[in-house]
This record gives structure tokens, sequence and C-alpha cells, in this order.
């Protein structure tokens, strides 16, 4: 269904739009809601979320840009901009998204957290270091803050989370997503982006969004088998492919491939149980389910890249609607533990622990 210019008096009224119900529904159920939009940042994912705030719900957020030289254009884009945290209003809470670079995340958080809740892009942050030595020095209460892992607004993910579950004993799961980063954002020099800066970049934080939902769906690992590699083909300082191995705590043993390698996209989950298999398609949104009995059904669902945000949104915002569940800040924490154990496990050839906090 296209959303675009639907509800353009959000912008006065903050009107929640049910995305997954036919408009009439939307008309009959409309809140009014007091509360301001920030999006920190204004790169490639900063820029998207106001698109999305803009365009399809008819919303003009707050922009507090990293870059002063932004200003002036998305001033002149209908956006209200702020240089300081001073400019907020702070008659009504505000609900900030944090979309700059990895390495600024938890500042921005520590700064914007005091004014309302806090979605954070992921990955959290680049390593468990900076993690506990912000929990250290800062007293926020976590259950404020939010990690955006967007897959788990997947209408596919729900049903594959349930489907699972009439597998039996499921004896494995194997997930790759493999794509060429030069192609990732058409006109922009792939190797001055963050994705290939060692402390910010490489596949175990791009492609987080695996391990988020391989972990969310079938549990966490206490410690995980990591293989790391940078071949020197695409000339970036950080990982370009990652493979890793664990075992759930109900005894599933889980495979990952992550690369910026392949021309041709692939990216999927299988699970394989007593009772037959589960095969989603994250690239063509599709699940196909194969019984032992040889039945197959193939099942297509509206989850278009854009549809996911704006369901995280709703859920973000806390609005009566909203389906799916934030990933919370410990959630987002445990990634980046096992993400971590993986390096070092990679280093070490070894199992590594996962110290998650």
């Amino acid at each position: 269904m296209n959303v675009s210019g639907v509800h353009k008096e959000f912008l006065s009224k903050r009107i929640l739009v049910n995305f997954d119900v036919p408009l009439a529904a939307n008309e009959e159920e409309k809140e009014v809601m007091d509360f301001q939009v920030l999006v920190r940042g204004s790169g490639s994912m900063g820029s998207r979320y106001l698109q999305l705030f803009q365009d399809e719900l008819g919303i003009s957020p707050i922009v507090f840009p990293k870059r002063n030289e932004r200003l002036v254009e998305l001033t002149g884009r209908g956006f209200q901009v702020i240089k300081d945290l001073a400019e907020l209003d702070r008659s009504s809470p505000v609900y900030s998204i944090v979309a700059t670079d990895t390495s600024e995340h938890l500042e921005d958080v520590k700064a914007l957290s005091p004014y309302g809740r806090v979605l954070v892009e992921k990955p959290l942050t680049s390593s468990m270091r900076e993690l506990k030595n912000f929990r250290k020095d800062t007293d926020l209460k976590t259950s404020s803050l939010s990690v955006a892992f967007c897959w788990r607004f997947s209408l596919a993910a729900e049903f594959v989370r349930k489907k699972v579950e009439c597998l039996g004993q499921i004896h494995q799961v194997r997930i790759e997503c493999s794509s060429f980063l030069p192609e990732w954002r058409p006109g922009t020099a792939y190797k001055r982006s963050y994705s290939a800066k060692a402390g910010q970049g490489g596949v175990l934080r791009d492609l987080a969004h695996e391990i988020d939902y391989a972990t969310w769906i079938f549990g966490y690992p206490e410690e995980v088998l990591g293989v790391l590699s940078n071949s020197g083909y695409l000339g970036i300082e950080a990982e370009e492919s990652a493979d890793l191995l664990w075992i759930t705590p109900d005894g599933v043993t889980v495979s990952l491939r992550l690369d910026y390698l392949s021309k041709h996209p692939v990216r999927f989950l299988k699970a394989s149980g007593e009772r037959g298999d589960v095969t989603w398609n994250l690239l063509e949104s599709t699940v196909l389910v194969q019984m032992e009995d040889g039945s197959e059904q193939k099942h297509k669902f509206k989850d278009d890249r854009n549809l996911m945000l704006l369901r995280q949104i709703n859920a973000f915002l806390g609005l009566p609607d909203a389906t799916g569940t934030l990933a919370s800040f410990e959630e987002g924490a445990k990634v980046v533990a096992l993400s971590d154990a993986a390096r070092i496990s990679s280093s070490s050839k070894t199992w590594q622990s996962a110290s998650y906090l």
C-alpha cells in the first residue's frame, strides 16, 4: 500500500497512522499526541528518517545535524533546524532518533536522554569497552533507550518466529547476508564511508541485523566461534567477511555468513527441524515452509524497508496501534558483545565467551 501523503494534518495534530490496515480504519481511530520528534544526524540514515517523517507521516521533525554546512539546506527543505539542545522547547517530551556515526552514538544518547525517549541506530556502539565505560560514567535509565533493529518489524520475521515452533527439535539454522559494498551507496566513495573504517565499520557492525534477529528468534549463546577476513580486494580497513558459529541455550547450531564481497546479493535464514524446514528470503520478503509430509507453502509479505521503519517509528512513539517489539538497550548491548567475542575468537582461533552486561 502506498502511504505517501497520508494524513498531512499530522503536522499540527500528531495523528497516528497504522500502515497495515485500510485507511478507513485509521480515519476512525485517530489519536492526538503531544510530543516533539528530533533526528540527530542528517547522513544517509538520518536523511531516510527525515524523508519518512516529512513525506509519509506529514511530520516536520526537528533536525539536529552534526555538520553546520547542512543548516541552510535543511532549513530550505522546511525543517526546524537547531544548532544546540538549548534551543529545544522543554514543555513537551522529545522523542529523539540518533543516526550519527557509530563512534558518536553514546555521546548523543547521553545528551538527548534527559529530554525523553531515545532510539539509536544499530549498532549501539563500536565495542563493549566503550559501552562499559559509558555505563560506569553515566547514570541513565536504560528503560527509555531502544536500538533500531528494523527487521524486528518485518511481518515475515514475526511469522518465522511462530512457525519455527512447528518444526519440533531444530537441528540447525543457517543465515547468510552477502552483497557488494561498492554498490551500497551509488555516488559515494565507499572507501571513505564509515563501512570501510576499522573502528566503525566492517560486516559485523554493518550487518548486525542478522545477529539481532538470529538471537531474537532462537536465543542468546554463551560463546561464539568466529573467523573474520580481509582479503584486501576492497581496499578497506575493516573486515570484508565474517563467519560465525554458536549453539543456542536449546542446543540449536547457528551459523552465519556475512560479507561485502558478493556481486549477486543473498540474504536468507533457513531453520531445519525434525518436522521440516522454514526458509525466509529477506530480499524477496517470502517464507517457504516445507513439512515432512512433502507439503509446501510459500508466503509473501509486505515488508519493504520503509514500511518496517514506519512500524518501528510507531512502536518508538508508543502509539496505541503500534505492532512489533523494539530492541532494548540490553539487547543492543548483547549484539555488540557477540560481535566483540567473534573478533577475539578470530584472533585466538578458539571459542570465546560473550561478555554480556
